[in-house]
């Protein structure tokens, strides 16, 4: 008899890197991993044989939302991926998902992973609206591991 799951319900996301939180979201846009498809054709006996394979995999993409804060920690860290710092900006660093009661409900590991993207925006002058912020990190490969 297969286990009965839960579906996963989040209230809050951190991006930690050695142990230490340095970003903390209110949303995530998504997590996208992909795997394009080629065709290999050979020619054997029996005429022409089409198989599609998997290629190399495009790199793990995650976009993630908050109010922008103080913390500048995330935007060095994207400044040292604009300067081409690699050696400073290709950090391993994890994704963890918080219920409600702060309890960590679901993981997932970035290899090599780095702010791509920092977009901050839009807020209109005397508006009482939040300032929001939009980080989306690449990394070379991504892991879900247990909570």
């Amino acid at each position: 008899m297969a286990a009965q799951t839960t579906a996963i319900t989040a209230n809050l996301f951190a991006v930690t890197i050695d142990g230490t939180t340095i970003g903390r979201f209110a949303e995530l846009q998504g997590i996208k991993t992909e795997i394009r498809v080629v065709e290999f054709v050979e020619s054997g006996d029996k005429g022409l044989i089409q198989t599609k394979m998997p290629a190399n995999p495009e790199l793990a993409v995650i976009t993630l939302k908050r109010g922008q804060d103080n913390s500048m920690e995330m935007w060095a860290w994207h400044e040292a991926a604009r300067l081409g710092q690699l050696d400073q900006a290709r950090k391993s660093c994890s994704l963890v998902m918080f219920d409600a009661s702060g309890k960590p409900v679901s993981r997932f590991h970035l290899e090599n992973a780095w702010p791509s993207k920092i977009e901050i925006g839009p807020l209109r002058a005397g508006s009482s609206e939040m300032l929001m912020e939009s980080v989306t990190l690449v990394c070379d490969h991504l892991q879900r591991v247990a909570p």
